[in-house]
């Protein structure tokens, strides 16, 4: 048996001759398990709040947008199509023209984005989980329909009766006219039938609908062009490297890829998530600080030991490896304790939906736990662990048998 690994067990579960001693092992052991359980469940939080956002806005997202560099529009006959078609790696593509226009059910008016999808995309992504009412059809009986934003539709009070076609007026200016307040022509006029209501984000609610692609071509004279064009790829895998060969291959295009197309908001949740790490990482430092001092009084207290020990034969390196061992053994158990009870809050915040949120989105707190969160929090915990469980040893035991 390790005569070190052996004494050092005794030391830390058999009863202690001071009280004080007992006191300052348990206060660090309990310190080392709230910091571990704090950075479990912190980082857990964070991640279910990002896995929410992509939930929200990377639904109905594509892997790459391609924008034009220079004007609106990517003409119908730009060589990105046949690129595209060709390209194996890319599953399919779709025009989308986006163009602000003005809608109008009785006396309401309400402005709003209007946006023209492929049947493709609009089937293939699945946009009927999220339709409040209708069926979701952007054409059906001969009769092109727009869907409204939850937000839209409440601006313009229109119900939704499937029994009644109501009307909407789209409104947008001319390509071919010219605009004026005295000319009333200079504006084109579609009639569309209401098809139904969705809900995807508070952003795209309040100020979106949704037509066929053709219908939108027509409404803003796009000439079978688009304002940018959404492409889906077989793999994920092959994002970036697809994205640069685009790049490299078509000048007059903007390639993005989802995440950079909202930078804004994946940046500003990794930055809280990293800045609240490095303060519970800076509360963990201090909380080991404990475990030096739980070594320490310990080692004074053992004196006595440590002399019958060398008067034993014992080497200065066996001493040391046991006070070292005691404190890896103190951090070691309240990291993997910490990291159990997080854990365990986590999956029941999943199952139970523990903590409620009021007036939000969703109607609790999300959480995720991530195995690379795991396995960076065990690095750190043990790699201050060690430190701080080396030190005492280190230092105070080759003073005492120095002395």
């Amino acid at each position: 048996m390790n005569i070190s690994n052996f004494i050092a067990k005794r030391y830390l579960f058999a009863k202690k001759s001071r009280n004080v001693i007992n006191l300052i092992s348990f206060i660090s052991f309990l310190g080392l398990l709230v910091s571990a359980a704090s950075l479990v469940i912190i980082l857990s939080g964070f991640n279910g709040i990002q896995k929410y956002v992509e939930d929200v806005y990377g639904k109905f997202a594509a892997e790459i947008y391609a924008y034009p560099k220079s004007g609106k529009v990517i003409a119908a006959s730009d060589s990105i199509f046949q690129k595209l078609n060709e390209i194996k790696e890319v599953d399919y593509f779709s025009k989308i023209i986006e163009e602000t226009a003005l809608l109008k059910f009785d006396n309401k008016w309400a402005t709003c984005i209007i946006k023209g999808v492929s049947p493709v995309t609009y089937n293939t992504k699945n946009w009927g989980k999220n339709l409040l009412e209708g069926n979701g059809n952007l054409q059906e009986n001969q009769q092109s329909k727009i869907l409204l934003g939850y937000g839209v539709q409440s601006e313009l009070q229109i119900p939704f009766n499937e029994n009644y076609n109501n009307q909407i007026k789209v409104f947008s200016v001319s390509k071919r006219k010219k605009l004026s307040i005295q000319n009333k022509q200079s504006l084109n006029q579609n009639n569309l039938i209401f098809g139904g209501v969705y809900t995807i984000n508070p952003e795209l609610d309040y100020s979106s609908a949704i037509v066929s692609y053709e219908i939108a071509n027509e409404i803003f004279e796009r000439k079978k062009g688009a304002n940018y064009i959404e492409i889906f790829l077989n793999k994920k895998e092959n994002l970036l490297e697809i994205k640069n060969y685009l790049t490299t291959n078509s000048s007059n295009l903007i390639f993005k890829t989802h995440e950079e197309n909202n930078q804004l908001i994946y940046a500003a949740n990794d930055t809280e998530k990293w800045m609240v790490l490095a303060v519970l990482i800076f509360v963990l430092i201090l909380s080991s600080f404990t475990v030096v001092a739980s070594i320490t009084m310990l080692i004074i207290d053992k004196k006595k030991d440590i002399k019958s020990l060398v008067a034993l034969g014992a080497k200065s390196k066996t001493i040391k490896k046991i006070f070292f061992k005691e404190g890896l053994m103190i951090s070691s158990f309240g990291s993997l304790a910490g990291i159990l009870i997080g854990s365990l809050i986590c999956f029941l915040q999943m199952e139970f939906h523990l903590i409620k949120l009021e007036n939000a989105a969703i109607d609790y707190w999300p959480v995720l736990i991530k195995s690379k969160d795991i396995l960076m929090l065990l690095i750190i915990l043990f790699s201050i662990g060690t430190v701080s469980a080396y030190l005492p040893g280190k230092l105070l035991v080759r003073k005492l048998l120095s002395s």
